[in-house]
């Protein structure tokens, strides 16, 4: 009989947990492979998308002054967050910026696959519309018929004036609290608070010579003395939203009937280029130019009143 069951023996099994070890190591490099090299093109990725929403997001800020600011801007904040874009890379139209950016990334235990590297891609899309909601608002208000051509936001009573401002005003809101001391911080630096179109805002009465003086020109942190080492904040046709000496300026229907302390209702907004502060004579004016300009916000329905854009992350 014992020579009967040593007959059934029809191989010698003693290598086969050898095989088995081997393919249970090849089994379990391909679940490293794919937790590690799987991980590692997961942050490639999420880095690249980043760079990338980032990239759109600038170079929609330059679309209001021409495409080639909107792809210089695209391409060098790529280039700061180590995914540098060129302009085959981007695709513009006149309210929007999209980029497409494709990497190689080396992989490390899938090469036991023979897998050696693995592509990975991002693709944004940033756009440019009216804004319906947002911070850093100057505490100054014109008429709606003083924009786009006005260039002077004039303190006082003028004779003959289009625009002209009722007693005791002088375009000044309060937005962030009561006095000068609100008004000038908001002048340099804008509201805290959000501002909407549709919101009414107190009027805060007086001159304020000495502090818009201040805020405009004389102090250090002053809208001008802040851009003097900014050469394209210098000029209206090159300023942008990077320049302290762009603000955004609420509009307003009419200064008409408006006098002491009433509510006004914001139309909408418009940027401006400050150039000076003129403090000679009776009439007070901050001078300058309206602009084309972008900041962050909420951006909704295209307005009569509203000239300042904002940018969105569409895709």
């Amino acid at each position: 009989m014992k020579r009967f069951l040593s007959l059934l023996k029809l191989r010698d099994e003693s290598g086969a947990a050898l095989v088995i070890v081997a393919i249970s190591m090849v089994a379990l490099l391909g679940l490293t492979a794919l937790v590690i090299d799987g991980g590692r093109l997961y942050l490639e990725k999420s880095k690249l998308q980043k760079a990338v929403d980032a990239a759109v997001l600038a170079g929609a800020q330059g679309l209001t002054t021409n495409q080639a600011r909107a792809i210089e801007n695209a391409e060098d904040v790529s280039q700061k967050n180590g995914y540098p874009l060129i302009k085959d890379n981007l695709t513009l139209t006149n309210d929007s910026i999209k980029a497409v950016k494709q990497i190689n990334v080396p992989l490390t235990f899938a090469r036991v696959l023979g897998i050696n590297t693995a592509d990975v891609s991002a693709t944004a899309k940033a756009i440019i519309a009216p804004l319906k909601s947002a911070k850093g608002i100057a505490p100054i208000a014109v008429e709606k018929s003083a924009v786009p051509d006005k260039t002077n936001i004039t303190c006082g009573n003028v004779e003959n004036e289009s625009g002209k401002n009722s007693p005791g005003n002088c375009g000044f809101l309060d937005i962030d609290g009561n006095g000068a001391p609100d008004v000038e911080d908001g002048i340099k630096n804008g509201s805290k608070k959000m501002v909407s179109i549709g919101d009414k805002v107190s009027t805060e009465t007086g001159d304020m010579n000495g502090p818009i003086k201040k805020a405009v020109e004389t102090d250090s942190d002053s809208l001008i003395n802040s851009d003097k080492d900014k050469d394209w904040c210098q000029s209206a046709a090159t300023a942008d939203n990077t320049c302290k000496r762009v603000i955004y300026i609420a509009i307003i229907d009419s200064w008409e009937s408006i006098n002491g302390k009433k509510q006004v209702e914001i139309l909408g907004f418009a940027p401006f280029w400050v150039k000076e502060y003129d403090s000679q004579g009776k009439n007070k004016s901050i001078v300058g130019q309206f602009i084309n300009s972008v900041t962050a916000g909420e951006i909704g329905e295209s307005g009569s009143y509203n000239y300042l854009k904002g940018v969105k992350l569409v895709e």
